[in-house]
């Protein structure tokens, strides 16, 4: 497998994603919540970010656990990336998924994940650590990605795709799913600092989690793929738009994800 081209693909994923998370209100408020004084964000119960539950029927399979996309780096080593803990600590890996979203000043560790959080919804979650080994919280992320709704299988894909050495399949599922939630958490001035700036208008106090919706949920269209016959384990190949279901793979948006 392109190890290059993982990499590349998991940071464009990540950073187009995080991008359409951010608020774009400047609003003065200077309201105390966590969500309030942004136009986009409003309170909620909840928003999960535990691993519960099993989506059934993607290309006959299902999918559970936790997802990772840097598990590649820890099988083969070398890279800072701790498969058991998900903790990567390789510098270069950090400034570069940060240099579009930023980073809290104190940061030395970092945790990105995709945990499948019920039949019907799973979490990308990113939490920072002020420790190489990401035992002490800086401050934590996470998007809830609900109402995940399993569609037709499809035929016919590419199996190769220009600047991968990977083999792809033929068949994937349709999915449909909301992005609807978030979840912030700042543990120290640092991340509380670093959550005001991405998440404009928001304003975490260190110590307090908060849950908040979404008001204009965005829809994504999915092609996924899981199988068992990867020497490294169940892979999860997810490609994705927000326009309408994918018609192929494409090596500028998919991504290949390990399960724990």
């Amino acid at each position: 497998m392109n190890k290059a081209l993982i990499y590349l693909t998991l940071i464009i994923g990540i950073i187009s994603f995080f991008g359409a998370c951010s608020s774009d209100d400047d609003s003065s408020s200077t309201s105390t919540s966590g969500c309030a004084g942004s136009s986009a964000l409003t309170e909620v119960t909840s928003c999960s970010s535990t691993a519960s539950g099993t989506i059934t029927g993607i290309d006959n399979m299902s999918i559970s656990g936790t997802m990772s996309t840097f598990h590649l780096f820890g099988i083969q080593g070398g890279y800072g990336v701790d498969n058991s803990t998900d903790c990567i600590d390789n510098s270069t890996l950090i400034s570069t998924f940060a240099a579009s979203i930023g980073q809290p000043t104190d940061a030395l560790g970092v945790i990105i994940n995709y945990p499948i959080t019920s039949s019907s919804s799973y979490a990308q979650i990113i939490k920072f650590y002020s420790d190489t080994s990401c035992s002490t919280e800086v401050a934590s992320f996470t998007a809830g990605f609900t109402g995940l709704t399993v569609g037709d299988n499809v035929s016919g894909l590419s199996t190769s795709v220009s600047g991968s050495s990977s083999t792809f399949s033929s068949t994937a599922t349709k999915v449909s799913y909301e992005y609807s939630c978030i979840g912030v958490t700042a543990s120290t001035d640092a991340g509380a600092t670093w959550l005001k700036t991405f998440l404009s208008g928001t304003d975490p106090v260190v110590g307090t989690s908060y849950s908040c919706a979404v008001s204009s949920p965005v829809t994504y269209y999915g092609l996924v793929h899981t199988d068992n016959t990867s020497s490294y384990g169940q892979t999860v190949i997810w490609e994705e738009s927000t326009s309408g279901y994918p018609s192929d793979w494409s090596s500028a948006n998919r991504s290949m994800t390990f399960l724990e």
